[in-house]
């Protein structure tokens, strides 16, 4: 068959549903295979860039690979952004670009670049396709690679080559692509002698915990600990369970310090995030996680390289006997209690006010279904979802690494193809919005049921405030913002405006219960330079706790 053909077709058997891609010359041949076809479902977007990020959530969402697609030289390039938010977050994505010609190939010929240079330094496995009778091979390598190592394979598929057969046969059946690492009894022994011994221990929680949250509650009740959540884990445990205390970071909260302040373990469990300056030096660390790779250089670190759910049922098998300390179960919870009331006076305005966003994200979570998929942009309103947003069972899709801005409305777009009947809901920037509104017109002619919020306060809030507390004058962050709710209407999507609290929480409860794609401009505040420079950033928060700690 034709390689276009051989491509669609081993695809369609490997489980591919979507291919988000962007017309382009190079790839024509392909385009025209998949248009006469119904198994994949070609979604056309608007920028490249936003392709890659539809994949890469999607890969994020369900754990396997995606795929998305390009022509030869920019197309190709501009795929890069949404890769490298793949590459960063360990999300299985296939890019098959389009190349010029095999003749054509190192020569000064338009639209040429060597991708496999350009892409390199993001991929696990990049080739360029210069003969029909390597694509078979090729694509099998690319597609295991991208499911088995969790990141970003590539093929660059020379033009002339799409309409050319090969003979390569269809594979049925793939390799697992997920290994699991053997437990060393020893390691896990070591670490249940720790946690045996705690008296007063912590436990961060990461994405990598998503699938064993039941086992890392019953952890939690056995030792009596106080439980964080990274922004990945959110909604991993209902944040109304009395022994957890919110984030870590800069998006965490008081409580959560002041617990880590008096601990003698902190046992992370799924984390590869770890922020140094919040985490005492002098805390011994148990980590478990099936990659070395994201063992943290802690000073008193006990890693464990293994997974997750086979190490849990070994120590609550250990620590049958173990009886938590009765005084620090009983302040967990009084910081549990103070948590809540901290998010209470955060949110606390007046009914005629602009709307604080962290009262739009508390607002926000007591709107939302309890098990709806929250889309993410990049920005200050990160931070104040991970404060004020109360999770239940959400599950929240964001660009945790590369935190690339525009990630939001992709990610929405991926994750209601992939759960129409699911509640999505987007939350995006001012900003963000901004650098990825064409995909509105893609959400659009998907016809795409889902909330997008916009927190219009006319400023990259999260650079202005690093300027400040760097003791920059802020230059360069503030917006002149076009009108959202015309900007909706032109692309044929119900927009609405929301100036003050007191038209909040109808606005959320009416955008909900919408069975269309609806835009929220929320009005939000804009603090003054004075107002940001009085605010206390959580790092010094965290340095007055630990001189606290040493005295």
């Amino acid at each position: 068959m034709q390689v276009a053909h051989y491509l669609t077709e081993q695809l369609r058997i490997w489980g591919v549903k979507h291919i988000y891609g962007v017309a382009g010359d190079a790839i024509l041949p392909w385009l025209d295979v998949l248009g006469k076809q119904e198994h994949i479902r070609y979604i056309a977007c608007r920028h490249e860039s936003a392709a890659a990020m539809m994949a890469a959530a999607e890969a994020k969402w369900t754990g396997r690979p995606a795929v998305c697609t390009a022509t030869s030289g920019p197309g190709t390039l501009n795929l890069l952004n949404g890769l490298a938010d793949a590459y960063a977050d360990h999300a299985p994505v296939l890019a098959i670009t389009g190349q010029v010609e095999t003749h054509k190939l190192g020569g000064p010929y338009k639209q040429f670049v060597p991708q496999e240079d350009l892409l390199r330094p993001i991929c696990l496995y990049t080739t360029t396709v210069a003969h029909p009778e390597a694509v078979g091979d090729v694509l099998h390598r690319a597609y295991a690679t991208a499911g088995s190592q969790r990141g970003v394979a590539h093929l660059a598929v020379c033009k002339d080559i799409f309409s050319r057969t090969t003979s390569w046969p269809l594979v049925n059946a793939l390799p697992r692509l997920q290994s699991g690492v053997g437990v060393n009894r020893v390691e896990v022994e070591h670490a249940a002698e720790l946690l045996m011994g705690a008296k007063k221990p912590v436990i961060l929680m990461g994405a990598g915990s998503r699938e064993c949250g039941n086992l890392c509650m019953q952890l939690a009740e056995k030792l009596g600990a106080a439980l964080l959540l990274t922004l990945g884990a959110k909604g991993v445990v209902d944040e109304a369970y009395p022994l957890v205390l919110g984030g870590l970071g800069e998006g965490g909260s008081k409580a959560g310090l002041a617990a880590l302040a008096q601990a003698d373990l902190l046992v992370t469990l799924g984390a590869s995030w770890f922020p140094r300056s919040f985490v005492p030096a002098d805390l011994p660390v148990v980590q478990v996680d099936h990659n070395p790779t994201a063992i943290h250089a802690h000073p008193q670190l006990s890693p464990v390289i293994a997974e997750l759910s086979d190490v849990l049922p070994l120590w609550l098998r250990r620590l049958d006997k173990k009886t938590p300390d009765p005084g620090w179960t009983a302040q967990v919870k009084r910081w549990h209690a103070s948590f809540w009331q901290e998010t209470e006076r955060l949110v606390e305005q007046g009914t005629e006010e602009l709307i604080k966003p962290e009262t739009l994200m508390h607002a926000l979570s007591q709107v939302v279904d309890d098990n709806a998929i929250i889309a993410l942009d990049t920005g200050e309103h990160t931070i104040w979802f991970n404060r004020a947003f109360r999770g239940r069972a959400h599950f929240p899709l964001f660009s945790g690494k590369w935190r690339t801005m525009g990630y939001g409305l992709p990610a929405a777009i991926a994750a209601k193809l992939n759960n129409p009947d699911r509640q999505v809901v987007a939350i995006v920037g001012d900003g963000g919005l901004q650098m990825a509104s064409g995909e509105l017109m893609t959400a659009a002619a998907n016809n795409l049921h889902f909330p997008l919020i916009v927190i219009n306060n006319k400023t990259l809030g999260l650079e202005e405030w690093k300027m400040i507390q760097s003791g920059l004058v802020p230059f360069g962050t503030r917006l002149e913002n076009p009108d959202f709710v015309k900007w909706a209407e032109a692309c044929g999507i119900s927009g609405r405006r929301v100036r003050a609290i007191r038209e909040l929480l109808p606005a959320l409860k009416e955008a909900m219960a919408a069975q269309k794609l609806i835009l929220l401009d929320i009005q939000c505040t804009l603090p003054t330079l004075t107002e940001r420079k009085r605010e206390i950033p959580f790092q010094a928060q965290a340095a007055n706790v630990y001189n606290e700690r040493k005295v």
